[in-house]
């Protein structure tokens, strides 16, 4: 939200003089705009209901005066009010008198104004409870608001992005803000909001007592400063998951909204599951089927009732089901095709490539949510019997959290038994410790000490459930993307990684049929693509090769879909920020994930021998994204990639041993465990 001292008190020097040649005229505009100026002031104190009513009487006494006539003065009296009658419920006369600003900066060519004007239109989508709108709206005003404006845009996403609860998605867009000094008292709530949501309680009280510190007890902000402050104290006081999730609610509900009069799917949801602590998820969910808050209510309650199953189904959820609130792989418009061109030919040309690549996942969020009306979760179905009775000698391992904790849900031998792992920063502490020096390759010694010990966390507590059985493993965003095959006790042990039981159930398939048709591609870098591509043609004889300077994007896209297998060797990178732009370099520039949305046949087997190819799929909320995931999400089975750096020196006879255990019909996961996952190579999907 920003109210804005526009427009600016007249001085003779005005061009606003010219247009009130009479002196009276002159003297009642300066009046006016001075009290536009006050009533600006006071909103920025909190006290939007005293400047709606100054607000409100200038607009009525401006029409028609002389001042008027300047090409700021209505626009800016009008955007300013549309905004306060926002902030105080009157959603129809803001609505109204918003729009009426927009054609006016329109029609008086202020493009500034205008863009100010969309993002007090999205303020208002949000607080009449239409957080996707609002969402959209934002980040179609990322890269087009000056940096002055940027600030409180990002206040206004991330507000934005706590009311679908997507917590740690908030927290990023307010470390992305440029923030130029000391923040305003919508950002210190905002952030006290999500810390709250994160249960650091210590830091809300702070950010809110500095608020409260700031502002009389007639201020908007003292009365929010004191709510947030109040439900910190008593949270820590909370030990029922239901009500955890039900301040969580009332957390999310964005910070001058009206309160809602009814109660919405999520409160109902809650009171079924406050009545019934062991009720797994299905159709009483209705449209809380995808809040956050509520599904880990639902799983929390059933790893407290001892009901691991149970658990394991609510757990399913927590990531499969936020397709409705994330932009998944598939998300593709000319904006964002035209943006990954654009970043194509910045790798190409040697350009820096980091404003694109911000610019393509703001491009992402808009479309996904300008579409969110077409999108709704599916009804769930259970998913523990069907896999307990499919997993043969395999165990499934879910992790996931609750409470703060770390939690492994482990289904084997025809049961499903709940771990606690540790508090979750301690496990993903151990994980960075352990992916950092590989990513990095530093010191041999200590890669193996960080091994060891995320070894300990992850796994130690589930040997004695899983014995030496191969694992299908659903992972969550804290463990990141770690290459499994490097820790000690998964070393030659078949593993396969999944987005979830029910993604498995879909997928497997009684056994492996070796590939009749084979594409082998060979990237023009490095050079050891070509040498492993060389061998691999040997393993393949009738295989189709396409090396170096004829390994183009376009043919390489158009074989895709008519190979069984396919292998691509190549020089891989991936921004961090936007797994979507992964890219491999080929002849005629790099094929990028993006790429491969919406091909129209899949091979059943993609090898990628690439750097970081394996990075997006588990490392946060939705659906896996990056190569493996838009190959996943395009039909392909089974994906092998590396989501560290993969050595040129020694990979070409792993890759040799690993095709041929596969045109002889060795299964894929046996086979990268055996002869890849040392080398951080890992299995996924089916």
């Amino acid at each position: 939200m920003s109210l804005r001292a526009q427009p600016s008190p007249l001085s003779p020097e005005s061009p606003l003089s010219a247009a009130c040649p009479d002196h009276h005229a002159l003297r009642s505009g300066r009046s006016l705009l001075a009290r536009v100026s006050h009533g600006i002031r006071l909103a920025q104190g909190g006290m939007f209901e005293q400047t709606a009513a100054l607000l409100d009487e200038a607009h009525r006494r401006l029409r028609g005066h002389p001042v008027a006539e300047s090409a700021t003065v209505m626009p800016g009296v009008l955007l300013n009010l549309g905004l306060a009658q926002t902030l105080c419920g009157r959603f129809p006369q803001a609505e109204e008198h918003l729009r009426e600003a927009r054609s006016l900066a329109q029609e008086r060519r202020l493009p500034l104004m205008g863009l100010v004007i969309d993002q007090n239109l999205g303020c208002l989508s949000l607080y009449r409870g239409d957080a996707p709108a609002a969402i959209a709206v934002f980040h179609g005003l990322t890269d087009r608001l000056p940096s002055q404006r940027r600030e409180a845009l990002h206040v206004d996403l991330a507000e934005a992005l706590l009311a679908e609860g997507l917590v740690e998605e908030a927290a990023t867009a307010l470390a992305d803000g440029p923030w130029a000094g000391g923040s305003s008292a919508n950002a210190l709530l905002v952030e006290a909001k999500m810390r709250l949501l994160r249960g650091d309680h210590r830091h809300t009280v702070e950010l809110t007592r500095r608020v409260r510190h700031s502002f009389g007890t007639g201020s908007l902000w003292y009365r929010l400063a004191t709510r947030l402050e109040r439900m910190a104290l008593c949270e820590g006081r909370t030990a029922s998951p239901v009500a955890r999730a039900r301040n969580a609610l009332a957390v999310r509900v964005p910070l001058a909204a009206p309160r809602p009069s009814g109660r919405g799917a999520a409160h109902l949801a809650l009171d079924t599951l406050d009545a019934h602590p062991r009720l797994a998820p299905g159709p009483w969910l209705a449209g809380a089927v995808s809040d956050p808050h509520v599904v880990r209510a639902g799983l929390e309650s059933a790893l407290l009732d001892g009901e691991a199953a149970t658990a394991l189904e609510w757990a399913e959820l927590a990531r499969t089901r936020a397709a409705p609130h994330v932009p998944g792989p598939g998300v593709r418009t000319p904006a964002t095709a035209s943006l990954a061109d654009r970043y194509r030919a910045a790798l190409v040309r040697g350009r820096d490539p980091h404003a694109l690549v911000r610019r393509l996942e703001s491009a992402r969020w808009q479309a996904h949510h300008e579409a969110a009306g077409a999108r709704r979760a599916p009804v769930p179905s259970p998913v523990a019997g069907a896999l307990l009775e499919r997993l043969g000698d395999r165990a499934f391992v879910r992790y996931t959290r609750a409470d703060g904790e770390a939690v492994a849900l482990v289904a084997a031998a025809g049961r499903v038994h709940a771990r606690v792992l540790g508090p979750l920063p301690r496990v993903a502490r151990a994980m960075a410790r352990f992916v950092h020096p590989v990513a990095f390759e530093q010191d041999a010694c200590e890669a193996r000490e960080a091994a060891d010990g995320a070894a300990r966390v992850l796994l130690e507590p589930l040997l004695a459930l899983v014995g030496d059985r191969p694992l299908v493993v659903a992972g969550d965003a804290y463990l990141g993307d770690p290459p499994w095959g490097m820790l000690p006790a998964l070393r030659g042990r078949p593993l396969t990684l999944v987005p979830g039981a029910g993604f498995w159930l879909e997928r497997s398939s009684p056994g492996p049929r070796p590939p009749e048709r084979v594409l082998l591609v060979a990237a023009p870098e490095p050079d050891g693509a070509a040498r492993e591509v060389a061998a691999l043609a040997g393993v393949y004889p009738g295989a189709r090769v396409l090396r170096a300077d004829r390994a183009l994007r376009s043919d390489v896209l158009d074989a895709l879909g008519r190979a069984d297998l396919v292998h691509l060797a190549g020089h891989g990178r991936v921004p961090g920020r936007s797994p979507m732009l992964a890219s491999v370099g080929l002849g005629d520039g790099p094929l990028l994930a993006c790429d491969l949305a919406g091909l129209p046949e899949a091979p059943d087997t993609v090898v990628l021998s690439t750097c970081w190819s394996g990075r997006g799929f588990a490392d946060r909320v939705g659906a896996p994204l990056g190569f493996t995931g838009a190959l996943l999400a395009a039909g392909v089975r089974t994906v092998v990639a590396s989501p560290v750096p993969v050595r040129d020196a020694g990979t070409v006879g792993a890759m040799r041993l690993f095709h041929r255990a596969l045109a002889a019909g060795v299964p894929a996961p046996e086979a990268v465990a055996v002869h890849l996952g040392r080398a951080g190579f890992c299995c996924f999907g089916a």
